[in-house]
C-alpha cells in the first residue's frame, strides 16, 4: 500500500487558512481559493469511496457547494477546513448509500500514456486490486484509511471527522492495514 506523508499544519497556514475563510465569508468570489485548495483531496476521497469518476465529480461538487451555502454559519475552531469538507463528503455519501442502487455501465478504458504495454497492465492491475481491498473493508475502516492516506489527515483530524477518539482511529487503522495485507497476499502466505 502506498504511503503519503501526512501534512502537518503550521499555525501560520491554519492563521491562513483562518483568513481565507473569513474573506470567503465576506465575499463568495473569495471561496474560489479555498475550493481551489481542496478539489482535488475532497474529489480523491470520493473516488475511493464509490469506485466512479462521474459519481466522485458529482460528490465532491455537492460538498462544496453544501459549504459554499454553509460557510457563513462556519465556525473556525483551529481545525482544518479540510476536516469539516471530509465531513461533509462522508454524510452525503451515507445519504446516497441508502438511496437504491442504480445500474452503472462500464466506463471505457482511456489511451495509456505509458508506451510499454506489460508495465501499463501491471500498474493498472495492482492498483484495482487495492482499490477492490479498500471497498472489502468495513466501511468504518474504509473511511480512515481513505482520510489517512488520501486526505493525509492526522489521527486527531481523523477522530473529529468520524466522531471517535485518536486511540480508536488508531486502533482502525491498525485493523484495516492488517486486513489488507491479508487480502492482498498470496493465497497461503500471510505477510
Amino acid at each position: 500500500m502506498a504511503s503519503f506523508p501526512v501534512t502537518e499544519r503550521s499555525a501560520a497556514e491554519l492563521q491562513d487558512e483562518a483568513r481565507l475563510i473569513e474573506a470567503a465569508k465576506r465575499d463568495r468570489q473569495a471561496f474560489a481559493a479555498l475550493y481551489d485548495r481542496y478539489f482535488d483531496q475532497i474529489y480523491s476521497y470520493c473516488y475511493y469511496h464509490t469506485g466512479n469518476r462521474q459519481a466522485a465529480e458529482d460528490l465532491a461538487s455537492e460538498t462544496f457547494q453544501r459549504a459554499l451555502e454553509g460557510l457563513a454559519g462556519f465556525e473556525w475552531r483551529g481545525v482544518p477546513y479540510s476536516a469539516w469538507l471530509y465531513k461533509v463528503a462522508a454524510n452525503l455519501m451515507a445519504k446516497q448509500r441508502r438511496r437504491p442502487a442504480f445500474i452503472e455501465l462500464p466506463e471505457p478504458l482511456a489511451a495509456p500514456v505509458e508506451q510499454n504495454p506489460e508495465r501499463v497492465w501491471l500498474k493498472r492491475e495492482q492498483g484495482d486490486e487495492l482499490h477492490a481491498a479498500v471497498r472489502r473493508l468495513p466501511l468504518d475502516q474504509r473511511e480512515a484509511v481513505l482520510l489517512k492516506f488520501e486526505g493525509r489527515l492526522k489521527n486527531k483530524e481523523i477522530g473529529m471527522i468520524m466522531g471517535r477518539s485518536e486511540g480508536a482511529v488508531k486502533l482502525l487503522l491498525f485493523r484495516a492495514v492488517h486486513k489488507l495485507r491479508r487480502l492482498l497476499s498470496p493465497p497461503g502466505r500471510e505477510r
